[in-house]
């Protein structure tokens, strides 16, 4: 079963029009089937944001919220990797603002690096995952090289 990751999708920090419409279509496909849904922030300045205001895609009661502070999720969240192998999660998709600090990849490279050595076939959304200037990343052939798929939204289908 797929999980759907999304990063630091707050309005800050994700201000891509163009990747937030890409985006909201598999949320949307994500929701219509019942599949996992987890909205991450890696932001300290958010600890206190209600939930439903911690993504531009208004996360609800059915949907998991973790805050984290590592820029990788599964570095930052107890369990995150156990209690997914435990819900039979397999492969986690993953997209959002990549926030990077000296020209180093941020939070979505990194929580893709840590679902592979987690076991988790990873697949990153190449037209849903910015900079903080809204500008798609440019590190989708490392990850690829170090076995993650990295695929179009419209290309990913959801095995639920």
């Amino acid at each position: 079963m797929d999980a759907l990751l999304l990063i630091d999708t707050d309005d800050a920090s994700y201000p891509s029009d163009d990747a937030m419409e890409t985006l909201g279509d598999i949320v949307t496909r994500t929701r219509a089937v019942g599949g996992v849904l987890i909205f991450a922030s890696t932001k300290a300045d958010l600890a206190d944001t209600p939930d439903e205001e911690l993504s531009i895609f208004v996360p609800d009661e059915e949907d998991l919220v973790l805050r984290s502070e590592s820029p990788d999720v599964f570095e930052g969240v107890d369990d995150l990797a156990a209690g997914l192998h435990d819900l039979s999660v397999d492969r986690i998709i993953l997209a959002g603002a990549d926030a990077s600090s000296a020209g180093t990849p941020g939070a979505v490279y990194a929580s893709a690096m840590a679902g592979l050595v987690c076991n988790f076939d990873v697949v990153v959304l190449s037209d849903s995952t910015t900079d903080p200037d809204g500008n798609l990343v440019a590190w989708g052939d490392a990850a690829a090289d170090a076995g993650a798929m990295v695929k179009k939204t419209a290309d990913t289908w959801l095995r639920m």
